[in-house]
C-alpha cells in the first residue's frame, strides 16, 4: 500500500477498515479496539504496526503495554478501548465487511472492486482502470 500511496499521492484514498476473525482468534477483538482507541490519540497507525509485529502476543496485558509503549495515555486509551463507541464503530465496519462478503484480511477493494492480484502492478492495474475517463 505504501507504493501505491507513494505513486498516486492525490489520487488516492486509503480506508482501513475494522475486521476481527473473532472466529478463529480470541484475541482479535480487544486487538481491534485497542487500534480505535490509539486513533482516539492520533496513533492509530503506529498502534497497527506494533500489533502487526507482535501477532503472537495479543491477549490484553500486552496491548497495554504496547499502548505505553507508543505514549498513548493510559487512562484515556482503557477508557475508549472499553467505550460503546469504540465497540460500536468495530460492529459496524464488521457488519460492512460482510456485505461485501470478506472472508479473511487482508481484503482490499479499488472503487469497490475487490483486488484479486494484490501485487503492487494489480493494485496500480485497477487503480489506473478506475482513473480512466469514462467515455
Amino acid at each position: 500500500m505504501d507504493q501505491v500511496l507513494k505513486a498516486y499521492p492525490k489520487e488516492v484514498k486509503f480506508v482501513f477498515k475494522q475486521f476481527p476473525l473473532v472466529r478463529i482468534h480470541q484475541n482479535a477483538m480487544n486487538a481491534s479496539k485497542a487500534t480505535l482507541a490509539a486513533h482516539k490519540q492520533g496513533k492509530f497507525w503506529e498502534m497497527h504496526d506494533k500489533l502487526f509485529a507482535n501477532q503472537k502476543a495479543l491477549d490484553l496485558e500486552s496491548l497495554k503495554k504496547y499502548a505505553q509503549e507508543i505514549g498513548l495515555d493510559m487512562a484515556k486509551f482503557e477508557q475508549d478501548m472499553n467505550s460503546p463507541e469504540v465497540q460500536a464503530q468495530v460492529n459496524e465496519e464488521m457488519k460492512l465487511a460482510e456485505q461485501a462478503q470478506v472472508t479473511g484480511t487482508p481484503t482490499l477493494f479499488v472503487n469497490g472492486k475487490r483486488v484479486a492480484n494484490r501485487s503492487f502492478d494489480g493494485i496500480k492495474e485497477m487503480v489506473d482502470a478506475a482513473l480512466k475517463p469514462k467515455g
